[in-house]
């Protein structure tokens, strides 16, 4: 079991984005406990096990391997990523709600045409491969591919500074509704760093869906992925080559070094 939990300790730790001396400076222990821990060299106590669980936002069941976290546990209970606020004007860019993830509702910002913060989830894997938070800064919009069904949904309503969990459907449609799908790359520029997002618009007979993932990955995932061969993918050319690897790594390795040719999605690349 010391092995267990360690590697659950590390797996977790790894998946948020955090390091060891984050996480000990949080249970105010020393790094070297943090390291004893996750080489299975010595046993967190109760009260610190009490407190990983409640950091990383699982159960103990799930901390000492007994039990894994369903597809909503992971989506809805997770801090992978600590969330960094953006310099913005809220000013709308490339048709762009940055705020998407804090607004209690996100049906009318995709009714007025505004492009959205979304996960997508292609049959059962989520993308980007990280969990919704609990705190501001996480989409609050999913997009789902699932059979021959396309879902959009609702699952956080920002409400005094927190996302509290939601389901509340938008819109459904069949997955032979949809015309053509476009997408793009693009980049922004937070206060500290900055990133790639993939631009994604779903083009239907009665609505044009705008969103944006911070993912390359889901750009791959829809190219390759049998459920999209009969639908018309629109991508500028430039950037087919590298998706056409047959290699997700290497493809998305090729994008991101063709950064000059990806257009600024926000910010100012003086930032980074």
């Amino acid at each position: 079991m010391t092995v267990e939990i360690g590697k659950q300790i590390k797996k977790f730790r790894q998946e948020q984005g955090i390091s060891q001396q984050e996480l000990a400076d949080y249970l105010t222990l020393s790094r070297q406990t943090i390291s004893k821990w996750e080489l299975g060299k010595s046993l967190p106590d109760i009260e610190n096990i009490v407190r990983l669980c409640d950091y990383f936002n699982i159960s103990v069941d799930v901390l000492i391997g007994r039990k894994k976290p369903s597809f909503f546990e992971n989506l809805f209970g997770g801090k992978e990523r600590r969330p960094r606020l953006m310099e913005q004007d809220k000013g709308k860019k490339n048709n762009a709600a940055f705020y998407s993830a804090y607004v209690p509702e996100v049906q009318p910002l995709i009714l007025a045409g505004q492009r959205v913060n979304t996960f997508v989830k292609v049959e059962e894997a989520i993308y980007p491969q990280i969990t919704f938070s609990n705190l501001m800064g996480y989409a609050n919009c999913l997009c789902s591919f699932n059979g021959e069904e396309v879902s959009i949904d609702q699952i956080g309503k920002f409400k005094l500074a927190v996302n509290i969990p939601v389901e509340k459907p938008i819109a459904t449609f069949s997955l032979r509704d949809v015309l053509e799908i476009n997408m793009q790359f693009g980049k922004y520029f937070r206060n500290i760093g900055g990133n790639f997002v993939t631009l994604i618009d779903i083009v239907t007979k009665d609505q044009t869906y705008y969103f944006w993932v911070e993912s390359l990955k889901i750009a791959y995932v829809m190219w390759h992925h049998e459920k999209f061969k009969t639908i018309k993918l629109n991508l500028d050319e430039k950037f087919q080559k590298a998706l056409e690897l047959l290699n997700e790594e290497e493809a998305i390795e090729a994008i991101r070094n063709d950064a000059q040719n990806i257009p600024l999605f926000y910010g100012r690349e003086s930032d980074e």
